[in-house]
């Protein structure tokens, strides 16, 4: 195990909460994300929005074209963001920690700040794969007789993005604060999560203001979805490092708003959860590797479903389940991949006072979860990158997807029409001849059952 690095900031002092993180937050040096339709067009290739690929914000700040490149995520928005690092230069560890941050804006309800998680990374610098499991660590008090997660995803995302991004910080968390702090339309995978919570939501009264806009009623999908208190948390963020959550002000902050709601999270605890960083598990596959998430995540699973063999079966999920997944597969061979999980759908329904950061809670499928990439650790090549959400066998249909893709040579949109949403939602980049040479067979999808979207990042 090792620890993460990054900048800690000082300890709050004096002052309300509420004016301690807006006061921090910078507002001005924001970063414009794409404005694309909501909602992905049927097939969910090959930009299905329509949107300019010469839309490209992050552009002045990050230099460089792309060959192939693709984003994948549960929430279209997400995806978006994804798409312009990519386009402005990013690579996939960039693009998938830009749609982390995104998501947590756009689809809370499966990838708050507070979600359990794994992302796996195969960097085409050092051709060496690395997993970064944040998994549930229940907090030492309940709030309500409800059991909360202590939040490590931010620090996880930090390190990773520490050792194998290569945008500048603020860059990728920008964006996601641009749409906290301006709005964003309610997407489809949101408003299906509200439909099925609301009112479990509305028995916390700071996650009722939020979601109810004060009025008590839920907003809906295509309403501007505006967060103050969030966007003040990702501006501390991006101005203070990832890490202020864990041992900063932010921690202090959390600490302190969590008490007064009932529950205990000493800073000691936010301090101690500690991401676990090492080998992923996997397999051979002629010179690549199969790379699943290691114990105590669901990464046998999704091998079996690379393997063909018996596994779970289910329905289409009706909302997200509280599990949500993204990848991104950059030009040079480099793919990473996340799966998030509130443990339920909004976790433990639970909003930590003046921050916008709902808590997860511990649950079986928070550790039911598996991304999957398949990369060659003697030439940086990368052929798959990919994660499921909607239901806890989604790590299983998450290879079962990559083997029809990869060792089959499906085209992604066949193979998720032909799976159907069952059992999971997977959004998918294969590359089943390689990415070096140019990435000619390169495409990529997000499940038409589900409310996700997939965009290919092409040159200008």
């Amino acid at each position: 195990m090792r620890r993460d690095t990054g900048t800690g900031g000082s300890e709050a002092r004096n002052g309300r909460p509420r004016r301690q993180l807006r006061s921090l937050a910078l507002i001005g040096v924001l970063v414009a994300s794409a404005c694309g339709g909501s909602e992905p067009a049927p097939e969910n290739v090959a930009n299905p929005g329509g949107i300019a690929s010469n839309r490209a914000p992050l552009s002045a700040i990050l230099r460089g074209g792309v060959k192939f490149a693709a984003a994948s995520a549960d929430e279209s928005r997400a995806a978006e963001v994804g798409r312009d690092v990519l386009l402005g230069g990013g690579n996939a560890t960039d693009a998938a920690v830009a749609m982390y941050f995104a998501m947590a804006v756009t689809l809370p309800s499966a990838a708050g700040l507070g979600a359990s998680g794994v992302c796996i990374v195969h960097d085409s610098k050092t051709r060496a794969a690395e997993a970064f499991v944040f998994p549930p660590v229940a907090a030492p008090g309940s709030i309500r007789g409800i059991q909360v997660t202590v939040p490590s995803g931010v620090r996880a995302i930090t390190l990773m993005h520490a050792r194998h991004g290569s945008a500048p910080w603020p860059a990728v968390v920008a964006p996601a604060e641009r749409l906290a702090r301006l709005g964003v339309p309610v997407s489809r995978a949101l408003s299906r999560d509200l439909q099925v919570s609301a009112v479990a939501l509305g028995a916390d009264s700071e996650a009722r203001r939020v979601f109810g806009r004060g009025t008590g009623t839920a907003v809906t999908e295509g309403d501007n979805f505006v967060q103050t208190d969030l966007a003040a948390t990702l501006g501390i963020l991006r101005q203070r490092g990832g890490t202020d959550l864990s041992m900063g002000t932010l921690a202090r902050v959390v600490s302190d708003q969590i008490a007064q709601i009932g529950g205990s999270m000493p800073t000691e605890t936010l301090r101690s959860a500690v991401p676990q960083a090492g080998p992923p598990a996997g397999e051979r596959y002629g010179g690549f590797r199969v790379y699943v998430a290691p114990p105590p995540m669901a990464g046998a699973m999704a091998l079996a479903g690379w393997n063909g063999q018996p596994g779970p079966s289910g329905a289409v999920p009706a909302d997200s389940g509280g599990i949500s997944g993204l990848a991104a597969i950059d030009s040079k061979g480099g793919g990473a991949a996340c799966s998030l999980s509130m443990g339920q759908v909004f976790g433990a329904r639970v909003m930590v006072p003046n921050t916008g950061i709902l808590l997860g809670t511990p649950t079986a499928d928070s550790t039911s979860i598996s991304p999957v990439v398949i990369g060659n650790p003697g030439n940086a090549e990368v052929l798959f990158a990919g994660a499921g959400g909607g239901s806890p066998s989604a790590a299983y249909a998450t290879g079962l997807i990559a083997r029809g893709t990869v060792e089959n040579k499906q085209y992604v949109a066949a193979a998720l029409r032909a799976h159907g949403g069952q059992g999971g939602y997977v959004n998918a980049i294969a590359c089943p001849d390689g990415i070096r040479s140019g990435g000619a067979s390169c495409n990529s999808g997000t499940d038409p059952a589900g409310s996700g979207l997939a965009l290919n990042a092409s040159p200008r």
